[in-house]
C-alpha cells in the first residue's frame, strides 16, 4: 500500500467535506438503524464524535500521537485541526512535516475503515 498525492488529497477531501456517513446521520436516512456510535456504543454517532470524541477513538488519537513523538521527538498537540485536516504548526523542519503528514494521513484511512 503506497500513499501517494491523489490518495492524501482524497483523505483531506472527505475529512474537510464530511463525506464519511456518521450513525446518527444514517439514523435519519435510515429509521431502523441505531444512532449510536459504532466503537463505544454509548453516545450519539454524530460525525465530529466518530473521528475525534469518542473514548476509543481518543485512545486512538493518544496512540499515533506518541508513535509521532517517538519517530520525530516532536510532541505534537492532541487538537483535532492538527490530527484530521493536517493543519501542523510549529517550526519543523521540511522531513519530519512530511513524515508526520503520510503518518496522519495513513491514521485517519485507518480510522475510517
Amino acid at each position: 500500500w503506497k500513499l501517494t498525492l491523489t490518495a492524501f488529497k482524497e483523505n483531506q477531501y472527505k475529512m474537510f467535506y464530511r463525506w464519511h456517513l456518521a450513525p446518527a446521520r444514517l439514523a435519519k436516512m435510515y429509521p431502523t438503524l441505531k444512532p449510536e456510535c459504532w466503537k463505544c456504543k454509548d453516545k450519539k454517532g454524530t460525525f465530529f464524535h466518530m473521528w475525534w470524541q469518542c473514548v476509543e477513538v481518543k485512545k486512538y488519537w493518544k496512540k499515533i500521537q506518541r508513535w509521532i513523538f517517538e519517530m520525530t521527538n516532536y510532541k505534537l498537540k492532541l487538537e483535532p485541526e492538527i490530527f484530521l485536516l493536517g493543519m501542523i504548526k510549529g517550526n519543523l523542519s521540511r522531513e519530519k512535516r512530511y513524515l508526520i503528514v503520510h503518518i496522519l494521513t495513513a491514521a485517519r484511512i485507518i480510522l475510517a475503515q
